[in-house]
C-alpha cells in the first residue's frame, strides 16, 4: 500500500483545507540572491537580541522551578495581570486578567474562536481581501468564508448588512465578522471610526461575534489612534486578537486574546486539548519587557523603522511603475496592495519575476471568493533598501513590458 492510498482515511476537513500560498513561497525565499517582497516578517535586524540573553539569565536565575515548567492554559497570571491594566491605560479595551487568555500566535487564537464558534455550515463573514490564514482556521471547523470588498475605508460595512440580510433570507448560518481593522493584511488599509461603530451595530441588529484581529496596531506611523472595536463593545460580542510577533519577535509565538469571561472559559477547554498551555519561558520574557517599559520603548524605535522602509518603497513605485498601476499608501503595519490594469496576471508576472529573482505574493489567495487576478501583496518589512530598489525596478520593467504587449 503506497502511502498517497491512505488518503481515503484523513477527515473532509483535512482534504479540503488548502496550504498557506506563503508556505510555498518560502522554498524561492531562501534560494541564493532571492530578493523577497512576499513575507510579512518582521526585519530581524529588530529583534531585542541583548536585552532577550540578558532577560533570560536573570529569570532562569530567580524562577528555574517555573520557567521551564508547564504553566494554565490561561496563561501566566502576572502577564495577564500587566496585559490587562496596560490595556485599560491605553483605552482600548476594558479587561480582567481572567478576560484574557495567552496563545501561541494570533493564528491560535483564530483557531480557538473557529472552534468554539464555528459549526459545520456556519458563515463568517470576511474583508475581501484578507488573511488568508484565518480562511483556513473557519474552513477547518466545517464553516464557510464569505468576502465583503472593501474601499479606503476599510470594510463597506453597509454591503455588509445587505449581504448578512440576504444570505440570512437563504437560510444560512452567520455567526459573525471576521476584521483587522488595522494596516490590514494583505490591503495596509484602515476600518474608518465611522465604518467601527456601523459594524458593531450590525452585530448587535444580526446577532454576530466580531473577531477583531489586530497584530499591526501598535505600527501606527502617522495619524490619530482609532478606538478598537473591543473598547466599543457594550454586548460581549467583540473577541480582541493580540500578537507580539511583530513588536516582539515572531519566534517566540505568544500573543494574547480578550473576551468575556464566559466565553473564555469556553476557549480555555478547548486549548487544553490543543496544547495544554502556551510557552512558559516566552511568557515570562514577555512579561520583563512590559514591566520594564521596554516593549514601549521598542516601538518607538520600530515605527520609525518601518516608517521610513514604507516611505521608501512607496517612493520606488513611483519611480518605476507605470501610471496604470495604483497602490494603497499604509498608514502603518507591513503591507501595500497593488492594483494591476485589469488584463495583467499577476501569477504570469510572478512567474517572470522569480526568473529575475524577485518575489511576492499574487492576490488570488486573500479573496475567498475568487477573484483578485489582476492584484499583488508586496512587504517592505524584511527586505533591506539596497535589495528594495532593484526589485521594484524589475517588476516595473515586467508591468511595461506586459503593457506595450497588450497595447500591440
Amino acid at each position: 500500500m503506497t502511502q498517497d492510498s491512505l488518503t481515503h482515511l484523513c477527515a473532509y476537513d483535512a482534504l479540503r483545507t488548502q496550504p498557506s500560498p506563503i508556505r510555498d513561497i518560502c522554498s524561492l525565499v531562501n534560494q541564493p540572491e532571492m530578493r523577497s517582497l512576499a513575507g510579512g516578517w518582521p526585519d530581524p535586524k529588530t529583534f531585542p537580541i541583548e536585552e532577550t540573553r540578558r532577560i533570560v539569565v536573570e529569570i532562569l536565575e530567580d524562577h528555574e522551578g517555573k520557567v521551564l515548567q508547564y504553566g494554565s492554559t490561561e496563561g501566566l497570571l502576572e502577564l495577564r495581570q500587566e496585559l490587562a491594566r496596560q490595556a485599560r491605560e491605553e483605552g482600548d479595551t476594558e479587561c480582567q486578567p481572567d478576560e484574557i487568555m495567552i496563545t501561541h500566535g494570533s493564528t491560535q487564537g483564530m483557531d480557538l474562536v473557529s472552534r468554539v464558534f464555528v459549526d459545520p455550515g456556519d458563515v463568517v463573514m470576511v474583508e475581501m481581501p484578507s488573511y488568508f490564514g484565518a480562511f483556513g482556521a473557519v474552513t477547518s471547523s466545517g464553516g464557510d468564508v464569505i468576502g465583503v470588498p472593501l474601499d479606503d475605508d476599510g470594510l463597506e460595512t453597509k454591503t455588509l448588512a445587505q449581504k448578512v440580510r440576504q444570505l440570512k433570507r437563504e437560510g444560512k448560518r452567520i455567526k459573525g465578522v471576521y476584521v483587522i481593522p488595522n494596516f490590514q493584511n494583505p490591503t495596509g488599509l484602515t476600518l474608518s471610526l465611522d465604518r467601527r461603530k456601523h459594524l458593531i451595530s450590525i452585530a448587535e441588529e444580526f446577532d454576530l461575534m466580531i473577531f477583531e484581529d489586530d497584530p499591526y496596531g501598535e505600527l501606527r506611523f502617522e495619524g490619530e489612534r482609532i478606538p478598537s472595536l473591543k473598547s466599543m463593545d457594550g454586548s460581549g460580542r467583540v473577541i480582541h486578537m493580540r500578537s507580539f510577533s511583530k513588536s516582539f519577535a515572531p519566534g517566540i509565538r505568544v500573543a494574547w486574546l480578550s473576551a468575556r469571561a464566559n466565553v473564555m472559559r469556553r476557549m480555555a477547554i478547548m486549548k487544553q486539548f490543543v496544547d495544554a498551555c502556551t510557552n512558559t519561558l516566552g511568557q515570562y520574557i514577555i512579561y520583563e519587557f512590559l514591566r520594564r517599559g521596554l516593549l514601549k520603548e521598542r516601538i518607538g524605535l520600530l515605527i520609525a523603522h518601518y516608517r521610513r522602509k514604507r516611505d521608501f518603497m512607496i517612493a520606488q513605485l513611483e519611480k518605476h511603475f507605470p501610471a496604470e498601476v495604483h497602490w494603497t499608501r499604509p498608514k502603518g503595519g507591513f503591507f501595500i496592495w497593488v492594483r494591476l490594469p485589469e488584463r495583467i496576471d499577476a501569477t504570469e508576472l510572478l512567474t517572470g519575476a522569480i526568473s529575475r529573482k524577485v518575489v511576492f505574493v499574487v492576490g488570488p489567495p486573500f479573496f475567498p471568493n475568487g477573484g483578485g487576478r489582476n492584484t499583488l501583496r508586496l512587504s517592505y518589512s524584511q527586505v533591506g533598501e539596497e535589495e528594495m530598489e532593484p526589485a521594484v525596478a524589475a517588476l516595473g520593467h515586467l508591468i511595461k513590458k506586459s503593457l506595450s504587449r497588450l497595447y500591440d
